[in-house]
């Protein structure tokens, strides 16, 4: 109850974890070697899943580490920790993906110099180099466009969002049953929906690639299944632009073109593949 009574930080660091032991000290690590200090970091527990190694950060003063009694799956253990965020600005680290200490301060930066910004994040080291984000600019049109026509790749799911109590419902991620594929990029379009994105270019966020990551699986999806779930997606995309487009036949061209994924400057070659006749 005490947590409840702190004042509020500048920034929430939200950690959805799930047998996460071999990474999450090193990420919790990397949170607080941040040079912006005034932050809380809270870590949902998927599970509650036994993690020797979470264990001493239980006491820290920054951290407040929240056990599930069941296991809520990614998404919803996601929404949920995002829900937990009290600080001004918000933000997803998952449990095996490591910050810069420049991230938050960074970003910060950013949205405070560019006030039609929502979001920002940086770009994404990952083993064989680094992947280069893209921003997302301009009307509320221009920015569903670009998104819609463009990109799959999720860099805002790990952007440093404003937190305004108005825009929680439109924040929510989205599920697409029964393997939750694209949610992420789904998230670029909710987020877009708000307001700009904007990239810092600098490689300040490490990607964990492991053979338990979400979107590897992603690849192991039967070709029948992937293609209903990227229609779905897009069919998903479609429904959140007409709640802030007023345009009807706007939107329905944009969800007809991004159906055909080949389409799509970003998008996989498994995923192109599946659809190739």
């Amino acid at each position: 109850m005490v947590w409840l009574f702190k004042r509020r930080p500048l920034v929430s660091i939200c950690v959805p974890a799930y047998y996460s032991q071999a990474f999450i000290a090193s990420v919790l690590d990397s949170a607080l070697a941040q040079t912006v200090t005034d932050i809380e970091i809270i870590v949902s527990n998927d599970g509650g899943i036994a993690t020797p190694d979470l264990e001493p950060y239980r006491m820290h003063p920054n951290i407040r580490v929240i056990d599930q009694r069941r296991r809520l799956g990614w998404v919803d253990n996601t929404n949920f920790v995002l829900s937990k965020a009290r600080g001004q600005y918000f933000m997803v680290l998952p449990h095996d993906d490591f910050l810069a200490p420049a991230y938050v301060e960074e970003c910060l930066v950013c949205l405070e110099r560019e006030p039609k910004a929502f979001a920002a994040y940086s770009d994404i080291e990952y083993p064989d180099g680094i992947m280069e984000a893209s921003d997302v600019r301009g009307g509320l049109n221009d920015r569903v466009r670009y998104m819609m026509q463009n990109l799959y790749n999720g860099y805002s799911y790990r952007a440093l969002m404003r937190r305004r109590f108005a825009d929680w419902s439109g924040l929510k991620l989205r599920h697409n049953p029964p393997t939750d594929f694209c949610v992420d990029t789904t998230w670029i379009l909710q987020q877009a929906l708000l307001g700009e994105l904007r990239r810092v270019p600098k490689p300040l966020y490490r990607k964990g690639y492991h053979e338990h990551n979400t979107h590897t699986k992603w690849q192991r999806i039967p070709k029948e299944d992937l293609i209903a779930a990227w229609l779905q997606h897009c069919d998903t995309l479609g429904a959140l632009a007409r709640k802030r487009v007023r345009n009807r036949a706007f939107i329905a061209e944009l969800v007809e073109h991004r159906r055909d994924p080949c389409r799509v400057r970003e998008t996989p070659p498994y995923l192109r593949a599946a659809f190739r006749k």
